[in-house]
């Protein structure tokens, strides 16, 4: 018996978009979710430039304005992207 629920599918509709792919790593999204001033943290060696570079026709379809920043966490590189709007 598994610990963990599995993860809810995502749908037709959003899969698009839930779904970034950022040098070759693909990164499940929940943008619905993500409510204004919540962030998350995408574990990559890409540069917040980079990142923003990708999720920018993302957040300009949902309506969103991102913010992605350089931070290492957990031990590991990566980027954290905050909703501002």
């Amino acid at each position: 018996m598994s610990a963990h629920p599995p993860l809810k599918q995502p749908t037709a509709k959003n899969k698009e978009l839930n779904v970034v792919e950022i040098s070759g790593v693909e990164f499940f999204i929940y943008w619905d979710k993500l409510t204004v001033e919540a962030s998350f943290f995408l574990p990559t060696t890409a540069t917040p430039k980079q990142i923003a570079k990708i999720l920018d026709p993302i957040a300009e379809q949902l309506q969103y304005k991102l913010e992605v920043r350089a931070r290492c966490e957990y031990g590991r590189y990566g980027a954290r992207v905050w909703r501002t709007y």
